[in-house]
């Protein structure tokens, strides 16, 4: 793979690679990462160079690949002359040569390898990041009433990547008193008997592409993709899932980036929700979950091999839109203290509200029903499960 035509033929042309290429890329971008051995890092000068000039190339690569390239490229069936026909529809297929090389390349062959919990199937609700408003910890709030109610969620997240004042999921799960680098057995016990697992994005112990943003790069680059999608749990188990994208992002792309992964073998995820949520409707201004506020959330489903799309809106759930000001911590409240206050059952209806339309499709997925009947559902286990009791068991089994 030459990375001079990968800039110049692509990431300059805002033109996505296909699928061998995304796959070459994904494998560059672990040389980049890996540690090397004491011998190598004494004696192999040529080894550390490679390794330094895999690490720069792919990080070039990839941040400019953060762009039209990836995010609203399209290719024009009516001017075909211009473009090679091998080229890809979408950048749904660079998305997932990435990605396969993570999961194949990367997890598979890790310290860990990929988590198997003795359970039919697990699930996972994270999001990209990237929002354009402070919202409270949704996914983890409503990954943790889920685990209430028995549905076995995994939940794969990482620390903000912004200012001081923003909590990621990996910030709010330790303000929770829950170890995020807990050994894999301790995870997949918790899953089992807890009904609640927690993976950090960047323990090298499963993968170590993250590594790349967060510690090295500190530049956004399409980890915001690769990291949400490639959960560490065994896709074999893994078969359901949320994801929210952020306002760069498609849902559909990234429905149709599992489509491929599921063609090839890599995933085997028969429904996925993928949700983008709006403040107002034809504005970008937005959230990486589904949003209750008048804007609605895009929406794309994976179900049995086919993509479908369309828009959910406050009222398919019974309720009435909420006001975007709700859904924000107030003045001189960090995220995760606002979190926290939702999950203790002290903030305002409209913020449960919010949160609860999104454990909705985390019981849709399980059960099946319309969403007004799964947000019922969400609502019963809110009000009469303790949600706190899942938090302390988890948080007393990974201290152990």
């Amino acid at each position: 793979m030459d990375p001079k035509h990968l800039m110049k033929a692509h990431a300059y042309q805002n033109v996505p690679l296909c699928y061998d290429e995304a796959y070459a890329l994904g494998q560059m971008a672990l040389r980049g990462c890996k540690e090397l051995t004491f011998f190598d890092r004494m004696f192999k000068k040529r080894k550390r160079l490679d390794q330094r000039l895999a690490q720069i190339q792919s990080i070039a690569t990839l941040c400019a690949l953060h762009s039209r390239a990836t995010y609203s490229w399209q290719w024009n069936k009516h001017d075909a002359s211009q473009h090679s026909h091998d080229l890809p529809q979408s950048a749904a297929e660079m998305i997932a040569g990435i990605c396969a090389s993570i999961f194949q390349e990367d997890i598979a062959k890790s310290e860990s390898g990929f988590l198997r919990p003795a359970v039919d199937v697990v699930m996972d609700n994270c999001g990209m990041g990237g929002d354009l408003i402070v919202t409270a910890n949704v996914s983890t709030i409503a990954a943790l009433i889920a685990a209430s109610a028995g549905i076995p969620m995994c939940k794969h997240g990482s620390p903000a990547n912004a200012d001081q004042g923003r909590h990621g999921s990996s910030d709010f799960v330790e303000m929770l008193g829950i170890n995020t680098m807990a050994p894999r057995s301790v995870v997949e016990a918790c899953v089992e008997r807890h009904n609640f697992g927690y993976t950090e994005a960047l323990d090298v112990r499963y993968k170590h592409i993250h590594l790349q943003t967060h510690k090295v790069a500190q530049l956004p680059h399409m980890n915001d993709l690769i990291g949400p999608i490639t959960n560490p749990v065994d896709p074999s188990i893994l078969r359901r899932r949320v994801l929210g994208v952020n306002h760069l992002v498609s849902p559909t792309v990234v429905a149709e980036a599992y489509k491929i992964m599921n063609e090839r073998g890599v995933t085997k995820l028969e429904r996925g929700v993928f949700v983008r949520g709006y403040v107002v409707q034809g504005e970008e201004h937005g959230m990486d979950e589904l949003s209750l506020c008048p804007g609605g959330t895009a929406v794309a489903r994976l179900e049995d091999g086919e993509v479908s799309s369309g828009h959910i809106w406050a009222s398919d759930f019974g309720l009435s839109p909420v006001d975007p000001k709700s859904i924000s911590p107030p003045a001189g409240m960090s995220k995760g203290e606002f979190s926290l206050r939702i999950l203790e059952r002290k903030e305002t209806s409209e913020v449960t509200s919010m949160v609860l339309a999104n454990a909705a499709l985390l019981f849709q997925l399980h059960a099946g029903g319309s969403l007004k009947e799964a947000f019922g559902r969400a609502r019963e286990a809110f009000e009469g499960n303790d949600v706190m009791a899942v938090v302390r068991a988890v948080a007393q089994a990974t201290k152990a």
